[in-house]
């Protein structure tokens, strides 16, 4: 695996519009020239996340998130450059184009995905071979068909303490197989030995098709070990970001818009090869809100089919509000109270478990199943209450979590108002996120002329026209800005602009490597400029920079004079006067002709 080329990179940006993005996210509203919406990273009740399709970014001016397409779908959907690189290039059909690299050269990503490789074929090949027969056996009786082991790839781990380590060791370096979760130390002589032994081995994938961890089941069953055992938390795997399966369902989901969640491997593996083939399982941990918004990318609705039993329908529970607080329509499936997804595809079949999808229960009729409120006491219906209204709390959208809260009032006979305040005041011990250094400052509020002079020539060498940031690189000194962060931003625009002064102003971000300066100039791109006259205001500006360090010059002069000896005082006073005389011709130093083109 090679490296992303430069032009590669922005291909791929470029034809993915940015308001065509994040509309599929978020309902964006068109207003002026921008578009926007309440922001997703953080919690508000007014819309200031606005999206520019003239400059291909977003800013939000109350957390002071921003970006350009690219960000938006790494901060959105948690994923590294490479993730959403690839989620944007595959949105476009345009395929990934690799410069090569040596193997030094390549990432830990890298190295830890062909790892993953590795031992997904090591583990499938011993399965089939004569030390697998008694797993290779066991999925058989559980009703695991062969075409599904091979689909998904599924294996087996000997007993053997370092079966794996050891057929890896030649290809990898010991801290990378480490690193990788397939191997812990020993605290005795740190010597490496395989995480799973004697185990059915689920290979785990990102959406992508990407391996990135595994679980393993236990063949010893008088064995004090778990039941089953999961890849930890590595460079390329985050429990709470993988949805098992979903690499190979995520077509059809998307096509119906629905998908079946259920809880283990076995429970996936026996709705896939039943013909569900728009079903995924957790890995690893319990569903999470990340998993919700996973999941909404391709889905409207989400059905629950989790086990019959108390534990089972306490897990449906707490899933169907991480799903119902992203917006998909949630149902819940209840079977036998002795059965889970695999035993009963095993003995009722495909058409039963049909026919209970079919109907599984709206979200507001399953709470209603499962709490009864009419058989409820006064304290049992006040803890029920307060544990569903900590769940609303995660509700990203202050409407969609006020209409759930009113539902919950009428389901268990309560004031609206009584349980709005309360969710109300939850939500408002959440602190509010702290502003960036001038975030959504007008000029009047800057401390001095000074400074609004700064701020304007930034924004100006941002969003300007091309004679004016030619301008800028030639009478534009970090020396004449005195605000330190505004001095900061100055220095790395001039470093970009230097290499590139045609360069489109939503391009200015991505060359800037400080991340405080970045955001800075994200906002000042959002900054609507509403016909001003970008001259004028540029030269008044450096007028007012000039002026202010002249200023300055002679109130330090007048202090000089207050204490020098009487043969220093006639040179004191001559440079006075020529502050004074330089002054009067800032007006003929700067005019309209510092935008004219310079002969070299």
């Amino acid at each position: 695996m090679g490296k992303i080329p430069e032009y590669t990179i922005e291909k791929i940006k470029d034809a993915n519009d940015i308001v065509d993005v994040v509309s599929a996210y978020l309902p964006l509203k068109k207003k002026g020239a921008n578009y926007w919406a309440r922001c997703p990273f953080h919690e508000e009740k007014t819309a200031s996340f606005s999206v520019s399709p003239s400059k291909q970014i977003y800013h939000c001016f109350g957390c002071g998130s921003g970006g350009n397409v690219l960000n938006f779908v790494m901060e959105y959907e948690k994923l590294s450059f490479g993730e959403a690189l690839k989620m944007l290039a595959e949105r476009v059909n345009i395929p990934l184009e690799f410069e090569q690299v040596s193997p030094g050269e390549q990432s830990d990503t890298g190295k830890l995905r062909d790892m993953h490789l590795r031992a997904i074929e090591i583990y499938h090949e011993t399965l089939y071979s004569p030390s697998g027969k008694a797993a290779l056996d066991y999925l058989h009786a559980r009703g695991i068909s062969d075409d599904t082991i091979k689909a998904f790839r599924l294996g087996y781990a000997p007993e053997t303490w370092d079966f794996l380590v050891s057929r890896l060791s030649g290809s990898f370096p010991g801290e990378l197989i480490f690193k990788s979760g397939l191997a812990v130390r020993s605290k005795k002589d740190m010597r490496l030995f395989d995480r799973f032994r004697e185990r059915v081995m689920f290979p785990v994938f990102d959406e992508r098709g990407n391996p990135v961890g595994f679980g393993g089941r236990l063949m010893n069953a008088d064995a004090k070990d778990a039941k089953y055992l999961n890849s930890p938390e590595t460079p390329i795997y985050n429990k709470r970001r993988i949805l098992y399966g979903l690499n190979v369902t995520r077509e059809m989901i998307r096509r119906e818009k629905k998908a079946l969640v259920v809880e283990g491997y076995m429970d996936f593996l026996q709705l896939y090869q039943h013909g569900f083939v728009n079903v995924v399982a957790g890995s690893g941990t319990a569903f999470t809100s990340e998993h919700a918004r996973l999941l909404r990318r391709f889905a409207d609705e989400a059905v629950l089919c989790y086990d019959g039993d108390e534990a089972g329908q306490k897990a449906a529970l707490r899933t169907a509000f991480s799903v119902a607080a992203y917006k998909l329509e949630c149902r819940v499936l209840t079977l036998p109270k002795e059965e889970d997804p695999d035993s009963y595809l095993r003995k009722e079949g495909a058409e039963a478990f049909f026919r209970l999808e079919a109907e599984a229960q709206p979200l507001m009729e399953f709470l209603r199943e499962y709490y009864r409120p009419a058989g409820m006491s006064i304290r049992e219906k006040s803890e029920a209450i307060s544990h569903l209204l900590e769940e609303l709390r995660s509700f990203p959208d202050p409407v969609y979590r006020e209409m759930f809260t009113r539902e919950i009032a009428k389901l268990f006979r309560v004031d609206e108002s009584t349980l709005l305040r309360q969710i109300n005041r939850q939500s408002a011990r959440i602190p509010a996120p702290e502003k960036n250094t001038f975030s959504g400052e007008k000029p009047k509020h800057f401390k001095t002329q000074g400074e609004a002079a700064e701020y304007f020539l930034l924004n100006l060498m941002i969003n300007g026209k091309l004679p004016v940031r030619k301008a800028g690189l030639r009478y534009l000194s970090p020396v004449l800005f005195q605000h330190p962060f505004l001095k900061q931003v100055l220095e790395a625009l001039l470093k970009v602009l230097n290499n590139n002064v045609s360069i489109p102003a939503g391009h200015i971000p991505d060359k800037v490597e400080d991340a405080k300066c970045k955001q800075f100039i994200i906002q000042l791109l959002m900054e609507e400029q509403n016909g001003i006259d970008e001259e004028k205001v540029f030269i008044d500006s450096l007028k007012q920079l000039e002026l202010q360090g002249l200023r300055q010059d002679y109130d330090k002069l007048t202090r000089e004079l207050n204490d020098a000896p009487p043969a220093e005082v006639p040179l004191i006073l001559k440079k006075q006067m020529e502050n004074l005389e330089a002054r009067k011709k800032l007006d003929i130093r700067y005019n309209k002709d510092i935008f004219l083109e310079v002969e070299t």
